[in-house]
């Protein structure tokens, strides 16, 4: 094995770093530092330290005035072509450089994923490029969240869990696992569905779960509206009161149409989602 294609556990690294074994794990769960469990073990390629070393040299250099000699650009920019052109690899890089250089997971998702794929949407739907490069850009990005909700980690006790998915007929998964990611790393227990799910699946999943916070159903099309009542109508049947359920989704418009479908609230993107959880927590604390 070659030395940079070397495993190293986090106290290996912090032993080469010379800091503190808790600080490597910080690294870790802020993703500034990119690891893999491995049989319940962290362990981070000698690779991605060296990336790691690179880039808070680069930091360190900044805050000095010198200049940075990697020029990573904008990385909403790079990642757009990167996914355009259906470069994986490529799509990593960036969003791994942005994580090295201090952006947090919470961070690339929000401020660097949702634009680019916002981006390349509009551009689909504007007739600029081809459903396929939609899809492929979709299909990458998919597997790339996953490597991210790796990272998805927070230290501390959890806060209770959260059930999400799509209702029949909805087809966008990529959404689903992007919140999933997010509330995983505010400390929620989440089970994603995905989409397309029955009402069945719903309530059957809802009342087997611990501690079961909300329900978040995600509609980013008008063809799933015909399911879409009738989802919630079972799941409030089935759960009842006392766990709200959440609309959100490009599809619905506001909050008066979330209630008028069935829903408790209307959490307008991941982070609306977030701020109402959070909310939920202050009232009962």
């Amino acid at each position: 094995m070659e030395v940079r294609d070397q495993n190293l556990t986090l106290q290996g690294v912090a032993d080469i770093l010379g800091v503190h074994y808790v600080t490597v794990y910080r690294y870790v769960t802020n993703g500034q530092l990119l690891a893999t469990k491995v049989g319940g073990l962290w362990q981070v390629t000698r690779h991605d330290l060296d990336e790691f070393i690179s880039s808070a040299a680069e930091r360190k250099n900044r805050r000095h005035g010198l200049p940075d000699a990697r020029r990573t650009g904008n990385y909403v920019v790079e990642l757009e072509r990167c996914l355009s052109n259906g470069d994986s690899a490529g799509a990593w890089m960036v969003l791994r450089r942005s994580m090295n250089a201090g952006a947090s997971v919470e961070h690339v998702i929000l401020e660097i994923v949702v634009p680019v794929m916002s981006t390349i949407g509009t551009r689909w739907a504007n007739g600029e490029i081809d459903i396929a490069v939609e899809h492929q850009a979709s299909a990458i990005m998919s597997k790339l969240i996953g490597r991210l909700s790796e990272q998805a980690t927070r230290a501390g006790r959890h806060r209770g869990s959260v059930l999400i998915g799509g209702p029949t007929g909805e087809r966008h998964a990529l959404v689903l696992a992007m919140l999933s990611c997010l509330l995983s790393l505010q400390g929620w227990d989440v089970l994603d569905l995905g989409p397309d799910t029955p009402a069945s699946a719903f309530v059957h999943a809802a009342q087997r779960m611990d501690r079961l916070v909300a329900v978040g159903v995600s509609v980013t099309s008008t063809e799933s509206f015909p399911e879409v009542g009738a989802t919630l109508s079972v799941l409030r049947e089935k759960i009842g009161h006392d766990v709200p359920v959440i609309l959100g989704g490009g599809a619905i418009q506001d909050a008066e149409h979330a209630r008028k479908l069935g829903a408790d609230h209307f959490a307008v993107g991941s982070r609306g989602f977030i701020d109402f959880l959070d909310g939920l927590t202050k009232e009962s604390a």
